[in-house]
């Protein structure tokens, strides 16, 4: 019965975390930090030490290395290859120095003293290289990369190349293309400098090794809060960049749910233990019930946040409410919705809350319906009915049911997979843009010129128009504040 079901689930693309570990493991794990020819960094040795741990741990073969020179470098990746024949789940874990030129990645040995072009070839390791080793033998491959720090040989390197090849530096490191079911986490954004912290790990090292290892939670979402608590703890200098191509859901440790999500709760767990901040679900609650209207949404908002940040205002669109002339009774109201189903919503609706999503997470949904025809009216994080409208037809057309409007773990994760080309092309689109000119200024006259009458400024919505509906929640929260 076990190989039916191991069977099953490899013709969907899911990797199932058992605690024999079915899934065949390795890892190579380099952490590189005593650089001879450039500063020290004080922490990827640690950092890699730490994650080969956590990774044996989690049932991984791990190939290491820890301040490798050019030879011994390329003599652990070629330890790595042999290992790789035939695995199910392959990462990679790189902290140190790397840099990028031309849109090629470079990972640094210690002994690496790069002066031109040339010296890439020879005395650094190509990240093309690793990449090539994962695509060839592995089914799922992670790429982490904890590099993305100042690169120590910019000038040297840019004087060397003269003045019109100088530009293919760059800073940080660049996107990786690779085939599909791969996930790849960058320390920090792509072209971006990452921080090599002042504790004993790097900011996202510290965040991965919290995370890694806990039971029972998929990877996509494990990165999701990986980049939570990076962007917090550096003031939100640093926000790590995940870039994901999986077809199915991977789970590093099992735990009660097994590789299998189970049914969510009707009402949704408490920040401390879902690992997302409750601000974001309650900024999402606020949105859905101001964008809806309904007093039954103000009243849910205020039976989970009865001292929210915009508790005042959902009290104060309920009286409006109750006050304008033709309203319905709420009471009856809410007894309707209760037996049309109300327990079956709240369940769909913590299962969304259960993702985690961020505001820019939500963003990216909307985004990803519109470019492949499902209209949400507008791009703003707030998933009010043109977006659950959009959902659920998506939900249709791929016959997820109920089409509830409300997504789940698999949902979410099948409308990255559907749209992840799309989605790619639609922002190297937007980076190819060109930057919108500067505004002109204005030129000094000896007479000055006839002047139009005077317009009011526009100052955005005041207290009185957002209480009517009117503005975004960014000018809810402005007014708020004041």
């Amino acid at each position: 019965m076990f190989r039916v079901i191991a069977l099953i689930a490899t013709l969907f693309g899911f990797v199932i975390a058992s605690p024999a570990h079915a899934d065949r493991r390795v890892a190579l794990v380099i952490g590189n930090g005593s650089y001879q020819h450039a500063a020290p960094l004080a922490n990827p040795a640690n950092d890699a030490r730490a994650v080969a741990a956590a990774l044996e741990r989690l049932g991984f073969d791990v190939v290491s290395g820890f301040d490798l020179s050019n030879a011994e470098m390329r003599k652990t990746v070629r330890a790595f290859a042999d290992k790789l024949v035939a695995a199910d789940v392959a990462i990679f874990f790189y902290a140190g120095h790397g840099l990028q030129v031309a849109g090629e990645n470079y990972l640094i040995p210690v002994d690496a003293a790069i002066r031109s072009e040339a010296d890439l070839d020879f005395n650094a390791v190509k990240m093309d290289l690793i990449s090539r080793q994962l695509d060839r033998e592995s089914k799922v491959k992670i790429i982490m990369l904890d590099a993305c720090r100042d690169n120590p040989f910019e000038k040297e390197l840019t004087r060397s190349m003269g003045k019109t090849r100088s530009t293919a530096v760059k800073k940080g490191l660049a996107e990786i293309n690779t085939a599909g079911g791969t996930l790849i986490a960058f320390a920090t954004d792509p072209g971006s400098v990452a921080l090599d912290g002042d504790g004993k790990h790097s900011p996202f090292t510290t965040a991965l090794l919290k995370h890694i290892e806990t039971p029972g939670i998929e990877i996509g979402l494990m990165m999701r809060r990986v980049t939570k608590d990076v962007f917090e703890s550096t003031g939100e200098r640093q926000r790590p960049w995940t870039n994901a191509s999986l077809t199915g859901e991977l789970y590093l440790k099992e735990g009660e749910t097994a590789g299998i999500t189970p049914a969510p709760p009707a009402v949704p767990p408490p920040s401390s233990a879902s690992g997302f901040d409750d601000r974001q679900l309650e900024l999402a609650m606020w949105q859905a019930a101001d964008k809806s209207g309904q007093a039954a949404d103000y009243e849910e908002y205020l039976k989970r946040y009865p001292n929210g940040q915009f508790a005042g205002l959902a009290r104060n669109r309920l009286q409006a409410l109750k006050n304008k002339p033709g309203s319905v009774n709420t009471a009856a109201t809410d007894q309707t919705r209760s037996a049309d189903g109300s327990q079956n919503r709240s369940t769909e609706e913590a299962a969304e809350l259960q993702i985690g999503m961020t505001l820019n997470d939500r963003m990216g949904v909307q985004r990803r319906l519109n470019l492949i025809g499902f209209n949400t009216r507008g791009v703003d994080g707030a998933f009010g009915p043109g977006t659950r409208n959009a959902i659920s037809r998506w939900q249709e057309s791929r016959s997820f049911a109920p089409a509830s409007g409300y997504l789940n773990a698999q949902q979410y994760q099948a409308l990255i997979a559907q749209t992840e080309t799309a989605y790619a092309n639609w922002i190297a689109q937007q980076r190819a843009r060109p930057p919108a000119p500067p505004p002109q200024q204005p030129t000094t006259a000896t007479a000055p010129a006839p002047q139009p009458q005077p317009q009011p400024q526009q100052q955005g919505p005041t207290a009185r128009d957002v209480l009517q509906g009117v503005g975004t929640i960014t000018d809810t929260i402005r007014i708020f504040r004041r």
